[in-house]
């Protein structure tokens, strides 16, 4: 997928709900595919999408030496970090418009930490949503750099527990397999995973079904004195009409009927 069409769909998906790509994909059939389970949740409500990069946290069979504190540190950076934690060529692969996919295979391990949310932050990530849990969290909710979906707020680091490793496999979050370049869409609803290949269709019904949504609020708000806003509005004025779009005058007098 070239970098147009995936600013394509991330620009039509700013404008929709996670419910909105629910209903899309329950429109062509997959209803049992992409949803999250609920207890991953943001660390703080905000909205994000992108395409999925994985990769795993492999549970370690080394056994950490007895060390001074000084040796442990050049065992820590030295050995560890760049040796079983080495990203390798990951690190430069990763980048503008994905989402970080992070299988931590049942450790409490940190997916995302303060000083690495803003270093993929800074090259064009738009969030992280892992299976494992989230450090530092003080500090990523003052910053704000990095959407993430966690089911864990956790506090070791890496080294002693876990190795980087399987990138670009295919793993699986709360029950939703995801496949590297599959479209995460996440909000505070949760998060679902659309399969690349039906990323057009689910997308067209998912406008489809928001359009028809924004039109029933805009009557509900007029009905119960609420100001419009954002989520009244249509967002895609080319769609056609919706094939059982109500009828305002009846059902304004069914609402206002004592």
């Amino acid at each position: 997928m070239d970098a147009n069409k995936r600013k394509e769909i991330l620009d039509t998906v700013a404008k929709l709900r996670v419910t909105d790509i629910r209903d899309g994909m329950d429109w062509v059939g997959l209803h049992h595919v992409g949803t999250v389970d609920p207890e991953i949740r943001p660390l703080y409500r905000t909205k994000a999408a992108g395409f999925a990069q994985t990769y795993r946290h492999i549970p370690t069979q080394q056994r950490v030496p007895e060390l001074s504190p000084e040796d442990y540190t050049k065992w820590a950076y030295e050995y560890w970090y760049r040796q079983l934690w080495n990203m390798g060529d990951f690190k430069e692969q990763v980048g503008e418009g994905d989402f970080l996919v992070i299988d931590t295979m049942g450790q409490k391990t940190p997916a995302i930490g303060s000083m690495d949310s803003m270093v993929w932050a800074a090259n064009g990530v738009k969030g992280v949503l892992t299976n494992g849990g989230a450090r530092d969290t003080d500090e990523q909710l003052y910053q704000k750099a990095m959407p993430c979906w966690h089911r864990w707020v956790v506090q070791p680091m890496y080294q002693g527990r876990v190795e980087f490793g399987e990138p670009n496999s295919t793993v699986e979050i709360g029950g939703a397999m995801v496949r590297p370049g599959d479209l995460v869409v996440a909000d505070g609803d949760g998060a679902i995973v659309v399969p690349q290949d039906v990323i057009d269709d689910v997308l067209y019904y998912a406008k489809q079904e928001s359009e028809n949504d924004r039109y029933d609020r805009g009557m509900l708000f007029e009905a119960l004195g609420i100001a419009p806003d954002e989520s009244t509005q249509s967002m895609f004025p080319d769609m056609p009409p919706h094939p059982y779009k109500k009828n305002r005058e009846d059902f304004m007098k069914r609402l206002r009927k004592k």
